[in-house]
């Protein structure tokens, strides 16, 4: 069983007093890297009794990482993070009920999902913890200069910064899913059934779907935005044949010093997978541009 639908399942059976433990841990995790019990008690206002009874039900729904020395002390795993976010975007009624998996990346997992109103929608997880701390530092600029930043602090800035992206290149008229909500490290958005480009064994007229592709990033520079990941891995291809460009924690403004540089290694990795899976020819330089034109 998956974090999320670990959270899912306590969700039903956790209490309010266990969310405000649960919160007052997240709470505490911006000052500390494990959380002394003693401010665990201060954060919840609750009494030091209640508190250990409810540690150990949580404990046992395996939401949390216990440390005993040099001091008693917590840290809230994925499932509890998954579970809090769950928990507020069902108050929210931006959701009703999650549904299977339907993608697993190195820094993310997507379920399937439906709405108070049975709108089929898509949920993001993000999980840094997938790649290295240090690599995360380089590559994000949401992380800044912070020296203490909890793997599941860096997956909300990542979705705080997607979410904020997506909603921006909607606007702009690129293809993107719509944004619906967003709390914590978790997204909700419009659900595309498509393929991974990388994925897909032919294509009819390829020449039209790269042009879609390069409308595309020509439509987000215009709007300010370089995606700075972009390959056939995160471009989707849903059953009218249209495109669709995902994944987009790591996009810059194009103020970025690298702008040039960042936005031809986007146009290169799509033209280059284009030639060499489909023998189409481009001129570089005449496509790049194309999109900042």
């Amino acid at each position: 069983m998956s974090s999320a639908e670990k959270a899912a399942a306590a969700l039903t059976k956790v209490e309010s007093y266990d969310l405000r433990i649960l919160q007052a841990i997240e709470l505490g995790m911006i000052r500390h890297e494990v959380v002394p019990f003693e401010e665990v008690v201060r954060y919840s206002g609750l009494n030091e009794s209640e508190v250990e009874y409810r540690m150990k039900g949580l404990d046992e729904m395996e939401l949390l990482y216990r440390q005993r020395d040099p001091y008693l002390g917590y840290i809230m795993n994925y499932n509890a993070y998954d579970l809090l976010a769950l928990n507020a975007l069902v108050k929210a009624e931006s959701l009703e009920a999650l549904g299977p998996l339907v993608g697993t990346g190195k820094e993310s997992d997507v379920f399937e999902a439906v709405t108070p109103g049975d709108v089929k929608v898509a949920v993001k997880f993000h999980r840094l913890g997938r790649t290295s701390f240090r690599d995360t530092r380089r590559k994000r600029e949401y992380v800044a200069d912070r020296r203490h930043i909890s793997w599941l602090y860096q997956s909300r800035l990542a979705a705080e910064a997607e979410y904020s992206a997506l909603k921006s290149m909607h606007e702009a008229g690129v293809s993107v899913p719509e944004p619906i909500d967003q709390n914590r490290h978790v997204i909700v958005m419009q659900f595309i059934k498509g393929t991974q480009l990388s994925d897909i064994i032919s294509l009819e007229e390829p020449r039209l779907f790269l042009d879609d592709i390069l409308e595309d990033v020509r439509l987000a520079y215009r709007a300010g935005v370089i995606h700075t990941d972009l390959s056939e891995y995160n471009i989707l291809v849903d059953g009218e044949g249209e495109v669709w460009v995902i994944d987009w924690p790591q996009y810059t403004s194009t103020d970025h010093p690298n702008t040039i540089e960042l936005l031809e290694r986007d146009v290169g990795n799509v033209v280059y997978y284009f030639q060499r899976k489909y023998g189409l020819e481009y001129d570089p330089e005449h496509v790049l541009d194309r999109v900042r034109g």
